[in-house]
């Protein structure tokens, strides 16, 4: 990377609170950072953050930028038949949908944990299942977290826990010992 394709690609961020005066930390610690990456997570920093990022903080965003896009994701969207508006309160912002998002497993919303009720059934919400907790004696009525049977076998989940050991694996590689 050169010096002015960083300075041109951290000019984007001067909207940010707190923009420092000089950069120089900033180039001598991001300096190894590939171009696209370092595009990527000024992007991302632009979008995310209010303050202007330190030099570990877009690092970071690199980090996460690189780990979103090694595993290819499919679209989860489904057209809908009649999309609608929404106005966005406070904002009179006007958002028009035109695509569902559909989970995997709607029990655990691909999450990999389901809330389960153990207690009277009268104040059970409708997202939770009656099962009673592995407590023993009395106790009060209370939800748990369960692990949904789709846990291992989701879609979703194999491709997070993909992305999370691609990311621990290159990480301590490069860590110090």
């Amino acid at each position: 990377m050169t010096e002015p394709f960083f300075h041109e690609q951290m000019s984007r961020l001067v909207g940010l609170r707190f923009v420092p005066s000089d950069l120089t930390t900033h180039w001598e610690a991001l300096q190894d950072l590939p171009t696209t990456v370092l595009a990527d997570a000024v992007s991302r920093a632009g979008r995310t953050r209010v303050d202007f990022p330190t030099p570990v903080q877009l690092r970071e965003d690199a980090d996460l930028c690189r780990a979103g896009t090694q595993v290819d994701s499919p679209d989860q969207t489904t057209p809908l038949a009649a999309p609608y508006a929404i106005t966005v309160p406070q904002t009179n912002t006007v958002v028009r949908v035109t695509r569902e998002w559909r989970y995997y497993c709607e029990d655990c919303s691909d999450s990999g944990r389901v809330a389960r009720w153990c207690g009277h059934p009268a104040q059970k919400k409708p997202w939770q299942t009656e099962l009673p907790c592995e407590r023993r004696g009395e106790h009060g009525t209370h939800e748990w977290m369960d692990r949904c049977p789709c846990a291992e076998t989701n879609p979703a989940l194999v491709r997070k826990r993909a992305r999370q050991a691609q990311y621990a694996a290159q990480h301590s590689a490069t860590r110090p010992r």
